[in-house]
């Protein structure tokens, strides 16, 4: 299941780096590509790590299940605070195509962890 969940990644990632770099060619302004790759590789590991944290408590029980995504869940967003604070006062990206960039990969990304998750918990076979 690691290998269909980063296959499906790495597709995600090639379209929104796509679709980003088509309206940054056409629309805005090139200096807004290093903020959204940032964001592009942000989000992806911030999603291997919610499916690394679902696939370490696979075989417990349901509260523990719970427990570590959801504080694992907090966690992510912690770090992805910091590191976002991190990068709008110690950089000069640009901060608004920066934050749009990291918004839409971060939903798309999200959806992707949820149907792994559910997957994880429902047939924890297919992930030992």
């Amino acid at each position: 299941m690691w290998k269909s969940f980063l296959i499906l990644l790495v597709v995600i990632d090639l379209i929104l780096l796509g679709g980003g770099l088509s309206l940054l060619i056409y629309v805005l302004s090139m200096d807004y590509l290093p903020g959204h790759i940032l964001a592009v590789v942000l989000t992806s590991l911030n999603a291997v790590a919610a499916l690394y944290l679902a696939k370490s408590s696979i075989n417990a029980g349901m509260n523990v299940f719970m427990v570590k995504v959801m504080g694992g869940m907090g966690l992510r967003l912690f770090v992805m605070l910091v590191v976002v604070a991190g990068v709008i006062f110690l950089t000069n990206l640009p901060n608004l195509g920066f934050i749009i960039s990291l918004f839409v990969c971060y939903i798309s990304k999200s959806v992707l962890e949820i149907i792994y998750v559910l997957k994880i918990k429902s047939n924890p076979q297919l992930f030992s």
